[in-house]
């Protein structure tokens, strides 16, 4: 009876090694990140002629003017990739709905030695209404078709 005992529990114990030998882990890691590409990445945007930092070194984004003030609006940025276009959208607020404004192909950007960082300046116009803002986007499309994450600045008339 001994013996029965042994060898049932000896081939449960060996079915069992061998279904989980079958048993194969879904990979959760690597099903998440599967690759598609590198991607340009925009370091900071901002408005105006000149670069102003605040104290801590932050650099000031939004811009106040009189409405119908040309200005530029910056995109700085870094990339292991080629840029296919820069595009630049604007909306109302912040979550509003996105209107294309224009659409630059690469090649008109600089390389900025100080900043390590490749800039763009797109010429923009302010509303022509007082006491409105109006949020500028600006996206990269690198030749892979990958687009990069959108930073945008607020332009304010007085």
């Amino acid at each position: 009876m001994k013996n029965i005992k042994v060898l049932v529990f000896t081939m449960l114990a060996a079915t069992a090694v061998f279904m989980t030998g079958c048993y194969e882990e879904p990979d959760l890691i690597g099903d998440i990140t599967t690759s598609k590409g590198k991607v340009a990445q925009i370091s900071v945007v901002w408005l105006g002629t000149t670069r102003t930092t605040t104290a801590n070194t932050s650099v000031v984004a939004n811009q106040t003017t009189t409405p119908g003030a040309n200005t530029n609006f910056n995109i700085e940025y870094t990339t292991q990739v080629p840029v296919k276009e820069f595009r630049v959208y604007w909306a109302a607020t912040a979550t509003g709905t996105q209107t294309l404004l224009t659409t630059i192909p690469a090649g008109s950007q600089k390389y900025d030695a100080t900043l390590r960082s490749y800039v763009l300046a797109v010429p923009i116009t302010a509303q022509t209404t007082a006491k409105t803002s109006r949020v500028f986007f600006a996206e990269i499309v690198t030749d892979n078709g990958l687009l990069s994450a959108q930073k945008s600045a607020t332009l304010t008339t007085n």
